[in-house]
């Protein structure tokens, strides 16, 4: 399939095996970083004609595709949360909805690792074996750790898990994440991620100088 940024013009081809079938999806135009729309869905069903017999077919609406972020949400940072437990999932919903993001609930790790690769997200949470039977691994995790670090590092990527101490820098170094977070401090979201981006910030300023100090910057 062959796409048009609305912004800048530029002309993208992507592969079709690498779409999904019978949606709407957003990405970022990676030139301009503006919105492009890439719809999937298959074209609407025309009228049908006169079955045999001289009565008249029902005509059978296609399926209604996801619709694309409303107009209000385009300017909010987005967020994905993949957190299975539904209490636990709800609670981080309403605590980034207050935050001011664009929050969207991942429905298993196949739906997330879509969403990444098409939406760029300004922030993901992420369950300790989210997407796991087993609850061993994180394919999720794996995908975000495989990503170029151009898009990564736009992404504040938080873990939570109950294995492990919140703000624990070593932690959250081990599993390529920003910040990880005791599965207890979850009603403390916002106040962690307040801390964890000042953290983060300050360390990329750190790294930024340390480049232009050996004449790469």
């Amino acid at each position: 399939m062959t796409v048009t940024c609305p912004s800048c013009h530029t002309s993208l081809t992507i592969p079709d095996e690498r779409l999904p079938r019978g949606k709407v999806l957003t990405a970022a135009c990676p030139r301009c970083k503006g919105q492009i729309v890439i719809d999937t869905s298959p074209p609407p069903a025309g009228p049908r004609t006169e079955a045999a017999g001289g009565t008249s077919a029902a005509t059978v609406p296609a399926p209604r595709p996801e619709a694309p972020a409303a107009y209000a949400e385009r300017a909010q940072a987005r967020a994905l949360v993949c957190v299975a437990a539904p209490a636990e999932r709800d609670q981080v919903l309403a605590a980034l909805k207050r935050e001011g993001y664009a929050a969207h609930a991942a429905a298993d790790a196949a739906d997330a690792i879509e969403r990444l690769r098409f939406t760029p997200y300004a922030l993901v949470i992420l369950r300790e074996g989210f997407g796991s039977a087993t609850g061993d691994g994180n394919p999720v995790l794996e995908h975000l750790a495989e990503m170029g670090m151009a898009t990564r590092r736009l992404m504040h990527v938080v873990l939570v898990s109950p294995d492990v101490r919140s703000h624990d820098a070593s932690a959250a170094f081990a599993r390529s994440v920003d910040l990880v977070l005791h599965t207890n401090d979850v009603p403390h979201l916002a106040e962690a991620l307040t801390r964890s981006r000042v953290e983060a910030e300050q360390a990329y300023r750190v790294f930024l100088e340390s480049l232009r100090a050996a004449g790469k910057g």
